[in-house]
């Protein structure tokens, strides 16, 4: 196991359990919705602090192929970016 793999755990399980290549990319915002009603606050937590580090990093192209490896999807970089803005938008709203 690499490091970026144990760095983004839950980014993984989600993009392997809720945003897998069967699920359309507009249903993001409810999977993400989704994934917290179902999901450990443990979970969820550990899921907002891999999306604040993401974003701060701004490492698109290692997301891009992370994203691509664990959930066959191939998105741009501004799919991704976008994909991370939603995130914090879902899950930072109540001031975790």
């Amino acid at each position: 196991m690499t490091n970026e793999q144990e760095k983004y755990e839950n980014l993984k399980y989600f993009i392997e359990s809720y945003f897998n290549w069967s699920m359309d990319y507009t249903d993001l915002g409810k999977l993400i919705e989704e994934y917290e009603e179902r999901e450990s606050s443990l979970h969820v937590d550990g899921l907002v602090q891999e999306i604040k580090e993401i974003r701060e990093l701004r490492n698109w192209e290692e997301i891009k192929d992370f994203v691509y490896l664990h959930g066959r999807r191939n998105l741009s970089n501004k799919k991704i970016e976008q994909m991370i803005e939603l995130f914090m938008v879902k899950l930072t709203d109540f001031n975790r």
